[in-house]
């Protein structure tokens, strides 16, 4: 079985920002939370929060953006007629039926384009729009649970990710390949 990352492995940059953005844009309004995003997302990728600190620093400035739920779902098709050029084409065409994808977006979006992404096995982060919580951060160790979870027989034969911060999932994999801008280096 392989197992995929998304942001920068499948996708061209990091989707919940490029989404964040997408959704600024329509509603100014929330402009004034785009600084602290960056920052945590910033410290996110350079493996300096841990999943709590992750999920507490997420869930402050995200209670903003989870308000309309309708809206935002409506906006999900929008984001992805302007950025489906953002997918990586020879890193799809790896991904079979029976492999997986687990990233820390939000699984509300990636259901926007399941039928691109060739599995129906994808797992993200599950957000609780009535209370504007994450339900399940999808993130780090959080990541190798929900594998376990989903398949608990199962091994992870390649992994694909951009990012350290899947080191759990490196040390369950038997082959781990490092995605950078699309190139492809196998590093375990």
């Amino acid at each position: 079985m392989r197992v995929f990352d998304f942001d920068n492995t499948l996708y061209q940059g990091e989707s919940t920002f490029d989404f964040a953005m997408f959704i600024v844009k329509k509603k100014k309004s929330l402009l004034r939370y785009v600084p602290q995003f960056i920052r945590i997302l910033f410290l996110y990728k350079v493996c300096k929060l841990d999943i709590n600190e992750f999920t507490d620093k997420l869930e402050k400035y995200s209670k903003q953006f989870l308000e309309n739920k309708e809206w935002i779902m409506e906006s999900v098709d929008e984001f992805w007629d302007e950025n489906i050029g953002k997918l990586y084409p020879h890193m799809l065409k790896k991904i079979k039926k029976s492999d997986v994808i687990l990233t820390t977006s939000p699984d509300f979006l990636l259901k926007g384009i399941d039928d691109v992404l060739n599995t129906d096995h994808i797992f993200g982060t599950t957000l609780d729009f009535a209370k504007g919580k994450i339900s399940h951060l999808n993130f780090q160790e959080n990541k190798v649970k929900k594998f376990l979870e989903a398949y608990p027989n199962k091994e992870i034969d390649e992994f694909y990710t951009d990012s350290y911060n899947d080191e759990p999932l490196m040390k369950i994999s038997k082959k781990v390949f490092l995605v950078k801008n699309g190139v492809i280096k196998q590093i375990k």
